[in-house]
């Protein structure tokens, strides 16, 4: 079973498999049926272009992109013998990044956003698929961060309010700042530290992509 051909029209990758441990299945209670796990999103801005234009996206009602991926899970689950679960439903919240980190070759960046080798910072999971056999090649390769040979670290000074720094991310900083200056660049783009990163560049997000999950960001405050 591959879900990656019911993926592709929702601008969606099978991102990593992982098989669920039997702690993991009963803390969840996942069905023991089903134990392997796929995770699924997004590499650069390849669901913008359908997210985008999606009702979801256009009605005006709040967390459009959870909704949509909702909406694109069940779509995924009625095709194939899967169960969807969702990063955003909680508490309590599902680990996705522990899944993660044992489905890809994924770091922890100094700007907190897991850092992949190809894809650097621009990607992410919008939701799992539980199934009991999944066609899909395990090529997780636990290989060294990409950070590590990055003497620079652009990501730590691009800041305007140096809210990166080695100690971590001061989320109240970074909002009170975007909250108070609506001039500022990051309004435009996105946020500058993630822009900032040299690994995959041509990847990054569109601008209105950018805009968005800045958005989400600062709504998510209020």
């Amino acid at each position: 079973m591959n879900p990656s051909t019911a993926l592709q029209k929702y601008g969606l990758f099978v991102r990593g498999v992982t098989t669920l441990s039997a702690a993991e299945i009963e803390t969840y209670r996942f069905p023991k049926s089903k134990p392997a796990l796929v995770l699924v999103g997004n590499i650069g801005s390849s669901y913008w272009p359908v997210f985008s234009q999606s009702p979801e996206f256009l009605d005006g009602e709040a967390h459009p992109l959870d909704r949509w991926s909702r909406r694109v899970a069940e779509a995924i689950a009625a095709e194939l013998p899967v169960e969807p679960v969702y990063p955003f439903e909680g508490p309590p919240y599902y680990p996705f990044q522990q899944w993660a980190h044992r489905a890809e070759a994924l770091k922890q960046s100094p700007v907190g956003v897991m850092i992949h080798p190809d894809y650097g910072l621009w990607h992410s999971y919008r939701f799992a698929l539980l199934g009991a056999d999944f066609e899909v090649n395990q090529t997780q390769s636990p290989g060294e961060s990409p950070c590590i040979n990055c003497d620079a670290k652009p990501c730590l000074h691009r800041c305007p309010v140096d809210a990166f720094d080695s100690n971590g991310y001061d989320v109240d900083r970074c909002a009170n700042y975007l909250q108070q200056t609506p001039q500022a660049e990051c309004h435009s783009t996105g946020c500058l530290a993630r822009y900032a990163c040299p690994i995959a560049p041509e990847l990054s997000y569109a601008a209105a992509q950018g805009q968005f999950h800045l958005q989400a960001f600062l709504n998510a405050r209020t």
